[in-house]
C-alpha cells in the first residue's frame, strides 16, 4: 500500500475526503515541514483484497474512454477535438508509437491536464486508444493518477453542456473519489506558483500554468496533455499525446 504525503493545511482541508477515500483502502502520510507527523490509514491497514472488486474497478474506469464522444463543443478554444475538427492540433497517433508502461516505475505519479483527460472520455482522433494503457496502470494501482480541480472543472464542462447529469456523477466518482487518485485544488501557493510558470512562459494561459503547477507540486512524474502549448514546455517531463 503507497503512503501518499499530505501537508497538515491540506489535511485539514480535505479531511471528509481523506477519510472516505482510507476507507476504501487508501494510506495518507500527514507532513509539517516536509517531515512526517502521522498517518491517516484503513482499519486493518490494508486495502480490499477482493479480487471481483479490484476488477469492477479497472473495468469502470476503462469503459469511461470515448463515453463523452459529442459533449464538448468542437467551436471552442482549444475544445476536445472530435475526429474532424482542429487537425492543426491533434494529429492522427501512430499505433508504432503507442505509450510504453515500461518507461515509468511503479508507484510514479502521472499528472494529466483536462485537454488529456478530455481526449480520451472523447477518444479524440484515437488518443483514447493511445493513453489506455496510462489509464489502465492507473486503475490497476501501477501508478497514482493526479488531476487538478481545474482540470476537473474541464471535465464536467461537456457533460454538464448536455444536460447529462448522469455523466457528471460517474466523472466525480471516477476522477474525483476513486482512491487510484489524487485530486489537487488549486489553492493560493499553487495559483501563485502557475504565476510564476506564465512569466517564464508567457504562451501559457492561466489554466495550462496551473495545470503545469501541479504537476510540478505533486512531484509527478510526467505530464500527460493535449495541450500544444504544454508539450512543448520546458518546465517538467511532458507526454504528448499530439506527439511524442
Amino acid at each position: 500500500m503507497q503512503d501518499t504525503p499530505l501537508g497538515v493545511e491540506e489535511a485539514r482541508r480535505r479531511l471528509p475526503e481523506l477519510l472516505e477515500r482510507a476507507s476504501a483502502g487508501e494510506a495518507f502520510v500527514i507532513q509539517r515541514h516536509k517531515k512526517p507527523m502521522a498517518a491517516l490509514v484503513p482499519i486493518g491497514g490494508q486495502p480490499p483484497n477482493d479480487p471481483l472488486e479490484r476488477q469492477r474497478q479497472i473495468q469502470s474506469l476503462m469503459s469511461l474512454q470515448g463515453s463523452g464522444r459529442g459533449c464538448w463543443d468542437p467551436n471552442q478554444r482549444h475544445p476536445a477535438r472530435p475526429a474532424a475538427t482542429a487537425p492543426d492540433l491533434v494529429q492522427p497517433l501512430d499505433s508504432s508509437n503507442a505509450f510504453s508502461p515500461g518507461q515509468l516505475v511503479r508507484g510514479s505519479r502521472i499528472a494529466l491536464d483536462g485537454s488529456a483527460l478530455v481526449a480520451f472520455l472523447a477518444d479524440a482522433k484515437g488518443t483514447g486508444k493511445y493513453l489506455e494503457p496510462i489509464m489502465q496502470g492507473i486503475a490497476q494501482g501501477t501508478w497514482q493518477g493526479v488531476i487538478s480541480s481545474v482540470s476537473l472543472a474541464g471535465v464536467l464542462e461537456g457533460p454538464l453542456a448536455q444536460g447529462d447529469e448522469a455523466l457528471v456523477q460517474r466523472y466525480i466518482t471516477a476522477f474525483a473519489r476513486a482512491q487510484q487518485w489524487r485530486q489537487v485544488p488549486a489553492d493560493g501557493a499553487l495559483v501563485l506558483a502557475a504565476a510564476r510558470l506564465q512569466r517564464q512562459e508567457p504562451q501559457l494561459e492561466a489554466i495550462q500554468a496551473l495545470e503545469l503547477a501541479t504537476a510540478i507540486a505533486s512531484e509527478a512524474a510526467v505530464l500527460v496533455t493535449d495541450h500544444p502549448a504544454l508539450a512543448q514546455t520546458g518546465q517538467h517531463p511532458v507526454l504528448s499525446a499530439l506527439r511524442l
